[in-house]
């Protein structure tokens, strides 16, 4: 079975100035925060048969090498960037196959209290009579892994923000409304290779709640499984069109036809109710520390209250 991708939505923001070789931190913002040393990491490309990860953030050499290859070339610099994960984690951007021209340039990255915050900007050009996938590897010391991820650009950098976007505001609007609109995905396979028509499988949920108390309860919800299709612009991406599973009598030939070679991994995950559950849990948490909600238990109707995921 394919490898399941669970995802959440990325925080983007604005980007600033530039630092591209190592040095020493520099304490700023009257010790606030602190500018972390990077190098950038060469002749490395992402492999054209896997799936972009869902966090620019890799610790282990054995994720490295699933995900990148090494391209050597002629001459003295053309050697990959040597990289020591017993010392070293790396941020790497990788963007969907594109035919226009696209430089990523790392910028700047801080650390403060528990974040990390790493800025860099995306520059689109003309359009080529090729296609390439852009890539930016930054080598960063090993102290820093353990701190949260913060993405500060004003280019989204992958999809999962428009389908969940999509949903709470397309698919969510459907139900009895809620305080808090909370959207949930599986994805079970992406197709990546054009920009204008990126298409992404998967298992698509929306939950309504009110709070009450220390508790969000249910008001609506339910699941879309289907096929999204996705186009990059220049700012980010937007939701084009969704095929979604017919019900009832429909539901088994359009499920067959819109996953195709998917459907076993779908029906895998579609029928695993103690993991969809897991990650209702995970992903409910991480809203309620996101908006910073009092709440320890979500509830649906009917049922007794349960503790959400840590």
């Amino acid at each position: 079975m394919k490898k399941i991708i669970f995802a959440l939505v990325s925080l983007l923001a604005l980007a600033a100035c530039n630092s591209n070789r190592p040095s020493e931190a520099t304490v700023v913002n009257n010790g606030a925060a602190a500018e972390v040393a990077f190098e950038v990491a060469k002749n490395y490309f992402f492999k054209n048969d896997k799936q972009i990860p869902t966090s620019p953030k890799i610790t282990t050499e054995e994720e490295f090498n699933k995900l990148f290859g090494m391209a050597t070339t002629m001459g003295e610099d053309g050697k990959p960037t040597a990289i020591d994960f017993s010392k070293q984690f790396v941020l790497a951007i990788v963007l969907p196959v594109t035919d226009v021209a696209t430089e990523i340039t790392p910028v700047k990255v801080e650390a403060k209290g528990d974040s990390l915050f790493y800025d860099f900007e995306v520059k689109r050009g003309e359009k080529q009579s090729f296609s390439t996938q852009p890539v930016s590897v930054i080598i960063l010391d090993k102290q820093y892994e353990n701190k949260e991820l913060v993405l500060v650009s004003e280019q989204e950098i992958t999809y999962f923000p428009a389908i969940d976007r999509y949903l709470t505001k397309v698919i969510g609007s459907q139900y009895a409304q809620g305080e808090h609109c909370v959207p949930i995905h599986t994805i079970v396979g992406v197709d990546e290779r054009h920009a204008e028509d990126i298409k992404v499988w998967g298992d698509f949920w929306v939950f309504n709640y009110n709070q009450v108390g220390d508790t969000l309860k249910c008001v609506s919800g339910g699941s879309h499984p289907g096929l999204m299709h996705i186009r990059q612009t220049e700012k980010g991406f937007e939701v084009t069109g969704f095929d979604q599973v017919g019900d009832g009598s429909q539901y088994l030939l359009t499920v067959k036809k819109i996953f195709g070679d998917k459907y076993d991994a779908f029906q895998a995950i579609n029928s695993d109710e103690a993991q969809r559950e897991k990650l209702r849990a995970d992903v409910l948490s991480a809203y309620v520390k996101k908006y910073n909600l009092p709440v320890t238990m979500y509830q649906d109707h009917g049922w007794p209250a349960k503790k959400l995921g840590k």
